[in-house]
């Protein structure tokens, strides 16, 4: 009896393995079948970030700068993330990464060996950073509109008790090569009130920095302005020289530049003059990428004439920006404006302070 129940069990367990196997191969068999029934399945996107909270995100990179980290998942649009948030980043587009000390690696990137670090994989091998260092990221194999950035700002007021009007518009267009960078920049103000002479000042400018090894730069500009509180019709300028960032970092920029300017200026009922000055200047940013957006941006121009003895002038103007929602701000700017000896009898300074609502791109 014992050995028939033996040969009866050792049968099932047969049975059962054969079952098991067969329900295997039917189950390989399906899957295989439905495989190529179904239509392809889209290629999951590369790229990707891993947030401190945990969350990894797929989509593309677009780039980093001033603290944060431009990313787009398709069909959701793109956003901006804390840099001090990403703990990871991956993908296989050739990016320039730039470092606080002011070295450039070139690469695909991939997660480093630690949380917090970036692998940059180039021609030339791999290197680890640490991410809090990386002050930008730009793509080198990006579409040419994807390189634009800029912002348009407008102000107006009224005052009905002496109909005094006054408005403001600036706009900015920045493009970011390799090595490259071009601005142009336009800026408008116009007062008018009752009983009053109308005053206007705009201006034009286009400048091109190269960026060099050691945040080191060299550069031009080319300007046009116009003063009338100053009597200036017109101010032709014409520049070049080089700078250094002596800070570079996700909060904080700041660079001291020197160069020479010509300039071809017409004032009220004068002859139009050439002139040759020097060119000292600074710039100073802070910003913050947290719950809201703000910067603070100062520039200083100091330009001692080589033409005339004892002239010289000063640009200076400030603007602190708080982000509103989306890419929509408020702005308030101060400027002034000063010329130790001016052609005409005229005011010595011009300064002022404008209000305004802004949207960035």
């Amino acid at each position: 009896m014992t050995k028939f129940s033996e040969r009866v069990h050792g049968c099932r367990s047969v049975l059962a393995e054969a079952s098991r196997r067969t329900a295997l191969l039917v189950t390989v068999l399906l899957t295989s079948v439905l495989s190529l029934a179904a239509p392809p399945t889209p290629a999951v996107a590369q790229d990707f970030v891993l947030h401190a909270n945990g969350d990894s995100i797929n989509g593309e990179v677009k780039g980093m700068g001033r603290g944060k980290l431009k990313f787009e998942i398709p069909g959701s649009g793109s956003f901006q993330i804390d840099w001090i948030q990403v703990r990871a980043v991956g993908t296989q587009d050739v990016y320039e990464v730039e470092v606080e000390s002011g070295e450039r690696f070139f690469g695909t990137l991939a997660p480093g060996p630690e949380l917090g670090t970036l692998m940059v994989r180039g021609d030339t091998g791999e290197v680890v950073l640490s991410m809090p260092e990386i002050v930008g990221m730009t793509s080198i194999e990006g579409k040419f509109w994807s390189r634009f950035d800029g912002l348009v700002e407008f102000g107006f007021s009224f005052a009905k008790a002496n109909s005094a009007v006054n408005y403001s518009l600036e706009a900015q267009i920045n493009y970011r090569a390799h090595h490259d960078i071009v601005s142009l920049g336009a800026s408008s103000f116009l007062q008018s009130q009752e009983d009053a002479e109308t005053t206007k000042r705009n201006r034009l400018n286009l400048t091109y920095n190269r960026l060099l090894p050691g945040r080191w730069l060299l550069g031009g500009i080319a300007q046009t302005e116009q003063n009338q509180q100053l009597d200036l019709d017109l101010r032709a300028s014409f520049g070049a020289g080089g700078g250094r960032d002596l800070i570079q970092s996700n909060a904080v920029m700041w660079n001291l530049f020197a160069g020479a300017m010509f300039n071809r200026e017409r004032y009220v009922d004068l002859e139009a003059t050439n002139t040759f000055e020097g060119l000292l200047g600074s710039t100073f940013e802070w910003f913050t990428f947290a719950a809201d957006e703000t910067d603070l941006v100062a520039n200083l121009l100091v330009l001692p004439s080589f033409t005339q003895s004892g002239r010289w002038r000063i640009d200076f103007d400030i603007k602190f920006r708080q982000e509103l929602f989306g890419d929509f701000y408020l702005s308030i700017s101060f400027y002034d404006q000063f010329d130790s000896k001016p052609p005409t009898d005229g005011n010595k300074n011009d300064f002022g302070t404008t209000l305004a609502l802004g949207w960035d791109f």
